[in-house]
């Protein structure tokens, strides 16, 4: 993975709608793993959630360079992998994605 400066593009107005789209999938969190560089999830698979967890991993992309993402699918469940290439970002990833990892 290339390293990016960890720069966020969004407006501070444009950051809280993104949080609040991410929250919004909390409901369908079943766990939340710190692992090397970031953090897993894993999702109760529902109907329109892949599309959804889709959709914010390509605005995330667009916006934050430095996290890299993966998106599985497995019978019932979604896991999703955030994870950044230095020490930095491994923070800032645990730090940006705190709140959806609060059940």
């Amino acid at each position: 993975m290339q390293e990016h400066p960890l720069v966020c593009t969004l407006t501070a107005a444009d950051y809280r709608d993104r949080e609040g789209a991410w929250l919004k999938l909390r409901p369908f969190v079943r766990s939340s793993t710190a692992i090397p560089g970031g953090l897993t999830f894993t999702f109760t698979a529902a109907i329109g959630l892949r599309d959804s967890l889709t959709e914010l991993v390509r605005l995330e992309a667009e916006c934050c360079a430095w996290m890299a993402f993966a998106v599985t699918d497995f019978p019932g469940e979604i896991k999703l992998s955030i994870t950044s290439d230095s020490a930095d970002g491994e923070h800032g990833v645990r730090e940006a994605f705190a709140p959806l990892a609060q059940r």
